[in-house]
């Protein structure tokens, strides 16, 4: 069984030769056609405005306390540094709450 090609040969070049005229900006009787500049446009909506602030407010934002990180490396050094453990089991509990709800 066999199937014939029906798009082989001349419509090929026809299309091809379509295709340069709407590059080169003419139609097809050969007048030039204006481009459109600047037609497409965007609009955001509050939502992904907001986004967009947020996102660029956190990669602005410092991930890390470095005044924190001096007095809690000051008081490892020292010996000083104690760990309530009641505190640490309620914040992860709470984290634990949080995830839940999401």
């Amino acid at each position: 069984m066999s199937n014939k090609i029906e798009t082989y040969g001349p419509q090929l070049t026809h299309a091809a030769t379509r295709v340069k005229a709407a590059a080169s900006g003419t139609a097809a009787g050969g007048e030039r056609v204006a481009g459109v500049a600047g037609a497409d446009s965007v609009k955001l909506t509050d939502d992904a405005v907001l986004l967009q602030q947020l996102g660029q407010a956190v990669a602005e934002a410092s991930p890390v306390d470095g005044r924190r990180v001096a007095e809690v490396r000051q008081a490892l050094a020292e010996g000083s540094y104690r760990v309530n453990p009641q505190t640490v089991a309620a914040k992860l509990a709470r984290m634990e709450w949080d995830l839940a709800q999401t």
